[in-house]
């Protein structure tokens, strides 16, 4: 692997672990008759009011930390593998990328409940006649 693979797999990880989940509805009477463009809108609404009444989702931040941190730990294992095994600059990248992409992973799966905030958009989305089912 060269390091601009590694640097590029670890950055596109931790970007994509950091995007927000949408709520999922139930197709009701209220969701057929708003069509998708309409059904779209609201969900982006009601998360919006959630941000600005509850406070942002803090998910993405949570995730970027523990992948930071992951990574700093995955390159001092990585480093010191890699002097035993005579390639520490490769190994400690190696490393680096591994922890910092799965730590950032683990840190959206393990901060995908801020629950205020999913009451909050669930509640609005309830309002305007819509059946919240879960989060994808």
């Amino acid at each position: 692997m060269t390091k601009k693979f590694i640097i590029l797999l670890a950055l596109s990880l931790m970007t994509c672990s950091a995007c927000t989940s949408k709520p999922v509805l139930y197709p009701n009477a209220q969701y057929k008759q708003a069509g998708e463009a309409k059904v779209s809108e609201d969900i982006e609404y009601c998360m919006e009011f959630a941000e600005k009444s509850v406070g942002k989702d803090s998910r993405g931040k949570t995730s970027v930390k523990t992948g930071v941190q992951s990574g700093l730990i995955g390159g001092a294992i990585g480093l010191g593998i890699g002097i035993v095994t005579g390639s520490p600059g490769t190994s400690a990248l190696a490393g680096a990328a591994g922890g910092a992409a799965g730590g950032a992973v683990g840190g959206a799966v393990r901060d995908n409940s801020n629950s205020l905030y999913k009451n909050f958009v669930e509640r609005c989305l309830r309002e305007k006649g819509y059946e919240p089912m879960g989060w994808k």
